[in-house]
């Protein structure tokens, strides 16, 4: 395959990956390409068994045309929503389907790298079997609640700092591609993420930001997370760091942060603070628990949760001044506040907002809490949309026949 066949296909395999079916006419005005190209790659996709074509909705004048449809199961990917207390997994086949999903609880504190590679494990090994044999793995994608190194060799593979998890320089990509040869007998390609970035990167190609030309996620677990997309860019900084708005400076007199600094602004809105604020012990109450006591009456759930809401209003106008996006979608227990609290939050935020940004919207996320995990496939297929070639060289993917 010369470089120019690969750029073609990619570009096919990309438009059918995010857009869905389309007719080879579709295809050519998405692509660019020229009709006898698309109607090649066509031809190698269906021999390949990644897509089929079949008469499209009879309407107008003449033939239907042909449509072109992805095949869900012909190749897919595993992400992964790697947390503190749980994990969640799906596999998402070609075109966005989701196609299976795993999730389990396990005790705050179990973060040794190799006990969570052995979840993954375990994760993996459930969803591949309860799947035809004939799908294509083809990669995974680890969505990590902290900063994940850019650069090393491979790249994406080392958690740089990750507060909530104690790990620092951690290669947890090295050690979760062994596990996975050992049980699999594979090098399944694995690429991580942080958490807030993957979930702003589903969500603007597929959720709620779909159309904005800039957007903030904010995600919201133990810790907090940001993630920024600007024209269709993820702003990644110069080291590849940004996006870390939770440690963003919020309160000089707060309390101490687990990255070691004062007043970050996760101290004031994190899961465990709303939690405590509202007298309770994180180890026996969740955010949603102080939520429901709130809807309640309960007087101490209802101060922490508005205080909680102004907090993040506050922290938002920072934001919004600064990047001036057209959405804001708050994750996690965040969006939460958005059911009951949605006004505290915006007098905030408006209260503290230059003229030129009111007209912000911010909303929840269109995929719930799956937006982080839908990122993480994202991310897992991004090397076969690039390179195509993949697709031909085998050997290395994930089989289970």
């Amino acid at each position: 395959m010369t470089g120019s066949e690969g750029a073609g296909l990619s570009r096919v395999l990309r438009a059918l990956h995010a857009n869905g079916a389309a007719t080879r006419s579709d295809l050519c005005a998405k692509t660019g390409l020229n009709r006898s190209t698309v109607a090649s790659i066509v031809t190698e996709l269906t021999e390949l068994g990644v897509v089929e074509e079949g008469a499209g909705a009879v309407g107008g004048v003449g033939r239907p045309s042909l449509v072109v449809s992805v095949v869900p199961d012909s190749m897919a990917v595993i992400g992964w929503d790697v947390r503190v207390d749980n994990s969640t997994a799906i596999a998402m086949g070609f075109g966005g389907r989701i196609l299976r999903r795993w999730m389990k609880e396990h005790r705050r504190g179990a973060t040794d790298p190799y006990e969570v590679a052995a979840r993954i494990v375990t994760g993996t090994t459930e969803i591949v079997e309860e799947l035809p044999d004939h799908v294509l793995w083809v990669g995974m994608g680890l969505a990590m609640p902290g900063v994940i190194d850019p650069g090393g060799a491979p790249p994406r593979s080392i958690v740089h700092r990750a507060p909530t998890m104690g790990w620092v320089d951690v290669d947890f990509g090295a050690i979760v591609r062994a596990a996975l040869a050992e049980q699999f007998g594979s090098q399944l390609p694995v690429l991580l993420g942080n958490d807030a970035n993957l979930g702003a990167m589903a969500e603007w190609t597929r959720g709620a930001g779909r159309g904005s030309r800039s957007m903030v996620f904010i995600s919201g677990d133990v810790g907090i997370g940001g993630g920024i997309v600007v024209d269709g860019a993820l702003m990644t900084g110069a080291t590849g760091f940004a996006g870390e708005i939770g440690h963003m400076r919020f309160d000089a007199a707060g309390g101490p942060c687990r990255c070691g600094a004062i007043g970050c602004w996760e101290t004031a809105i994190g899961a465990e603070t709303i939690v405590r604020a509202a007298g309770m012990d994180p180890a026996r109450a969740t955010v949603e628990d102080i939520y429901a006591a709130a809807r309640s009456g309960d007087r101490s759930a209802q101060e922490a949760t508005i205080g909680a809401a102004r907090a993040v209003g506050a922290g938002l106008a920072s934001i919004v001044n600064v990047v001036n996006p057209d959405v804001v979608v708050l994750a996690g227990h965040l969006a939460g506040l958005l059911e009951e609290y949605r006004h505290t939050v915006m007098e905030e935020l408006r209260f503290t907002l230059s003229r030129q940004n009111t007209d912000v919207q911010v909303v929840a996320p269109a995929f719930g809490a799956d937006s982080i995990v839908i990122g993480a496939a994202e991310l897992a297929f991004e090397p076969t949309l690039a390179d195509p070639s993949r697709l031909f060289s085998q050997d290395w993917l994930l089989r289970t026949e």
